[in-house]
């Protein structure tokens, strides 16, 4: 059948407006001005016309008849200018313009406000385009965001900085999340996008193209069941695949993601080899429980050394090269940093290397400084430290007994961290609630792996005190009590409070009745940041362990990815880890010798440690001294040390 005699005029001309006008946006809005002008140029036209035939003195130029339409065709106002019409014919093509004009006028105006309205409405949905450059772009929403955002607020100090979130959220729903949290953002801007996180269009609305560095956020808990955190890996692998699909394997920013799976994070790391950084929150706060935990004053260092606020990690090399000088030799060359670790043009991290190697030119060296203003390197030693009488002692490595109170997916690499550290005849049990077949057969497992260690498993009733008490638990080093898994984080928490308090009131008793104050360490997991000065005051004697601590090394590796790298070497039992010990280990005189930051550095050197810092025993209870930690002082600080001070060092071992 033919076409043309299928479909009329009318319905071909309504059908190809239809078209256009769903295209919407700039497309209705030219029509209506196609319609408007043709409106102008017929009405214009026919009252040249009228005033051909039908001659009004009263106008002078033809081309008012013009202006007359223009005006009357945008302003039904002017309908009083018909009254200079002498002829009907001009009113009544006055009044038909005016009345065309209002319908036209007011499509326009309507066809504004509602474009007006739709993009109000997709600026509160968070669908617009992110115009930033060199921002951190944070994939996904959690808990954690606001520990990283004040963080990176921290670092943004001296500088303004960007942060990007994209999450499958209401854009309305996390900015209210964010502004009830953070008062203060200083010089830093965050901005909302709501999106599905694994859409190629929404990261590259969010600015993934041109971003610093992304951040993948893990919607499961640590104490959430494997079923949840397989299924949240899961998604966080599908999001980084995006994000490599969006950019491009070649030039993908640095993306750190947190994976709990063990298995997802090597799976994850393999997408773009160097380019994907995992963190598993279980790994990093199992292994700084277990060092914190054996040495006196560590944690205090640790608080100092996580995140941005203190002193950080910064990978520096000079212009002008290193000039062939060793590794020894460069911890003179800088007066308010300390070189900690070498970075080699492969990428690969050694801290506390041998003191004769010779640095190379593209080596960069891994400092300790309190801001990158302060790296002030210089060719030429700064200072001359004093060689002095040193002692060749070794610390006596004392016989260990650790309790841990629960179990979570933490608990397997504490039991294990412990034994790998801990000496022949050392002890580490366990207690938990419920003694099920899972829970005996992994511990049994790592019992064997370790023969040399006593390891012993039971189980009792947390709320009886009379079974707590019969545990003596006064007699351990450490007691750590570590937060149940499944359940809310604010109920966990709860429950782990009312473990302190039960513990703190045993030690209390004991100290009453028997007038011996208790060495013994408490350290507490708390799963909600926002409960940890709670906590403290509730009689945490040495450690809390928080999800924050993993917020602020997210943070700092969003900055800087190669950071991940020296923490992983600090935390592994393997090379150089962080011990604070005796001056007597260092000095065979000390007492009434004033002793510089400098001769303290020379002194670890005879026993190829790293010195970044001291700890004066007189200030450990005092806040305003920083409890007695100064890392970095100036190379040129006098001290006066007394038995019971110690040096912060990078060592191989505690001995």
């Amino acid at each position: 059948m033919d076409s043309d005699k299928q479909f009329s005029f009318q319905e071909k001309f309504k059908y190809k407006l239809d078209n256009l006008m769903s295209r919407g946006g700039l497309y209705v809005f030219l029509a209506l001005l196609l319609m408007f002008t043709i409106a102008f140029i017929v009405m214009g036209g026919l009252r040249v016309i009228i005033y051909l035939f039908f001659h009004d003195p009263n106008i002078e130029d033809p081309l008012q008849l013009i202006w007359h339409a223009f005006s009357q065709i945008t302003d039904s106002g002017a309908l009083a200018e018909l009254d200079t019409d002498s002829n009907i014919a001009g009113k009544l093509v006055g009044i038909a313009t005016i009345s065309i004009g209002i319908v036209l006028f007011s499509s326009m105006v309507a066809f504004i406000t509602q474009e007006f309205d739709k993009r109000l409405a997709m600026l509160r949905k968070g669908k617009s385009k992110v115009i930033e450059e060199d921002h951190i772009l944070i994939v996904g929403f959690s808990e954690r965001v606001i520990d990283i955002i004040r963080e990176i607020v921290i670092a943004n100090e001296s500088d303004e900085g960007v942060i990007a979130i994209l999450a499958d959220m209401d854009k309305e729903e996390m900015d209210d999340y964010l502004r009830d949290r953070i008062m203060d953002l200083q010089s830093t801007r965050v901005i909302t996008r709501s999106g599905s996180t694994t859409s190629l269009l929404n990261l590259r609305n969010a600015g993934i193209d041109v971003a610093h560095s992304v951040v993948v956020l893990n919607t499961a808990k640590a104490s959430d069941s494997n079923d949840v955190k397989e299924a949240a890996d899961a998604k966080v692998i599908k999001t980084i695949m995006a994000v490599v699909a969006a950019k491009g394997e070649d030039s993908v920013p640095p993306v750190v993601a947190e994976v709990h799976i063990e298995r997802y994070r090597k799976l994850a790391e393999t997408i773009v080899e160097g380019k994907i950084t995992t963190l598993n929150e279980a790994d990093l706060l199992a292994r700084m429980l277990v060092q914190t935990s054996r040495c006196e004053g560590l944690s205090m260092v640790y608080m100092d050394l996580v995140g941005f606020e203190g002193n950080e990690f910064y990978f520096f090399r000079p212009d002008q090269g290193w000039g062939a000088q060793n590794f020894g030799e460069l911890q003179f060359h800088f007066m308010e940093t300390v070189p900690l670790g070498v970075r080699n043009s492969k990428g690969m991290i050694t801290m506390n290397p041998p003191l004769d190697y010779v640095l190379k030119d593209d080596d960069d060296v891994i400092v300790l400084a309190e801001d990158d203003s302060t790296i002030n390197y210089s060719s030429h030693q700064v200072i001359e430290p004093k060689t002095r009488s040193y002692s060749t002692d070794r610390a006596d490595i004392p016989v260990e007994k650790h309790m841990i109170v629960g179990w979570n997916n933490k608990a397997p690499i504490v039991l294990r961290e412990y034994a790998s550290y801990m000496i022949e005849g050392s002890s580490v049990n366990l207690v938990v609630e419920n003694l099920d077949p899972a829970i005996k057969k992994e511990f049994e497992a790592i019992k064997k792996e370790f023969a040399d260690i006593q390891m012993k498993c039971s189980q009792i009733d947390y709320h009886s005190k009379d079974q707590l008490k019969k545990l003596k638990l006064e007699e351990y080093t450490t007691v750590s009590i570590l937060a149940g898994s499944g359940e809310e984080a604010e109920e966990i928490d709860s429950k782990t409070i009312m473990r302190l308090l039960q513990i703190r009131n045993i030690f209390q008793e004991h100290t009453r009745d028997t007038g011996k104050e208790i060495d013994t360490k408490l350290i507490t997991e708390i799963v909600e940041s926002e409960n940890t000065e709670l906590v403290l005051k509730a009689g945490v004697k040495d450690f809390l362990i928080s999800n924050q601590f993993v917020s602020k090394i997210f943070a700092q590796v969003a900055d800087d990815p190669d950071v991940m790298q020296v923490y992983d070497d600090l935390f592994s039992e393997e090379g150089s880890e962080v011990y604070v010990k005796p001056i007597s280990l260092y000095f065979k005189e000390f007492e009434n010798e004033e002793i510089s930051f400098a001769d303290c550095m020379l002194a670890a050197q005879q026993r190829s440690e790293v010195c970044f810092g001291v700890k004066i025993r007189a200030e450990e209870f005092d806040s305003s001294k920083s409890f007695g930690i100064y890392l970095i002082p100036n190379k040129n600080t006098n001290y006066r040390f007394q038995p019971g001070d110690s040096l912060i060092t990078l060592a191989e071992d505690e001995s």
